[in-house]
């Protein structure tokens, strides 16, 4: 056989030979009539839960799934991160974590038994949200600056409430009062609500939390929101500055995030799914308004984007943990 014609039938014989050795397309998986448990390391009636149950509802619409929200709350959302990691990659289960789940708990706690990084899979971010530092409506503070200049010398002023030891709102209390060169105390409380009921009744002077919770009470005058995280200001408190604006280091321009997880091993396929739906649920205005109306921004995020954002946040609070001397506990 001549050159000229042998050519083709090779190519062609040598095309059809990779065509077997290349995996084929993974197929979008039919999840219709299925049953999607979300579980959640958050309490019911929260605004943690709220979320998960806002993205349910629009999935299940989206997917044809049943979406079923499974609340096992406690240590922070350890409980349920540790449950989740022995669970099968069956594509029916998501975890609902947070940036405290999965990058300061981590760092503040000797019994966490499970590696952020390795351990789960990333699918899809949903939202982020920031901390605010607030003060009683009784103080006379109407900014960082002259609540710090207050607090100087003044042992009780110098107490912060938090919502826990370890966590965020901890470290960015340290970071403020690093930087004044003023001696803030952090007061650990058992969440975020007996730490409101205190700052709204004058029996803590100031403190550090999600700013979702200070939203309302600081529009009634009830406390006083002086400076949030975040890269820019929150759109429902504009007049509020951000730390940033204030000068203060990159660990406190950082947002929070909430994102959804899977078991590792989980299909390209299903995680895929999961994420396209969950960027055109959180694209709804329906959706980007509760949100807000609760201290969520909209911002979903691919897996490769969740991922990220572990290792960010990760790297961004380690050494200021450190530097606090901050004891694992």
């Amino acid at each position: 056989m001549k050159r000229r014609a042998l050519l083709p039938l090779l190519s062609a014989s040598l095309w059809g030979a990779s065509a077997l050795l290349s995996p084929a397309p993974a197929q979008t998986p039919d999840l219709t009539g299925q049953t999607i448990r979300i579980v959640v390391g958050f309490p019911a009636g929260g605004t943690g839960d709220a979320v998960a149950r806002m993205f349910a509802q629009e999935l299940q619409k989206r997917v044809g799934a049943t979406f079923v929200v499974d609340n096992r709350a406690g240590a922070g959302g350890q409980i349920a991160a540790e449950y989740f990691r022995t669970l099968p990659a069956d594509n029916r289960t998501l975890l609902m974590g947070n940036s405290h789940m999965f990058a300061t708990l981590p760092l503040t706690s000797k019994s966490v038994k499970y590696d952020p990084v390795k351990d789960f899979a990333p699918v899809a971010r949903l939202a982020t949200f920031e901390h605010g530092m607030a003060v009683s409506a009784a103080l006379p503070a109407q900014s960082v600056a002259d609540y710090l200049k207050l607090a100087q010398g003044k042992s009780d002023l110098q107490n912060y409430g938090i919502p826990a030891a370890g966590s965020a709102p901890h470290f960015i209390g340290y970071v403020v009062g690093k930087q004044a060169k003023v001696d803030l105390q952090p007061i650990p409380y058992k969440g975020g609500a007996p730490l409101l009921t205190d700052l709204m009744g004058n029996s803590i002077s100031a403190g550090v939390d999600a700013l979702g919770g200070f939203i309302e009470p600081h529009r009634t005058g009830r406390i006083r929101v002086l400076a949030v995280t975040g890269a820019k200001r929150s759109p429902q408190l504009p007049n509020v500055p951000t730390f940033a604006e204030l000068g203060y280091p990159p660990a406190l321009s950082a947002s929070g995030w909430v994102g959804f997880f899977a078991p590792v091993g989980t299909s390209a396929a299903f995680t895929q799914l999961i994420s396209t739906h969950v960027a055109a649920v959180a694209a709804m205005p329906a959706v980007r308004t509760s949100l807000g109306n609760i201290g969520f921004d909209a911002a979903p995020g691919n897996p490769q984007q969740l991922a990220e954002a572990v290792k960010n946040e990760l790297a961004l609070w380690a050494p200021v943990i450190k530097e606090s001397g901050f004891q694992p506990q």
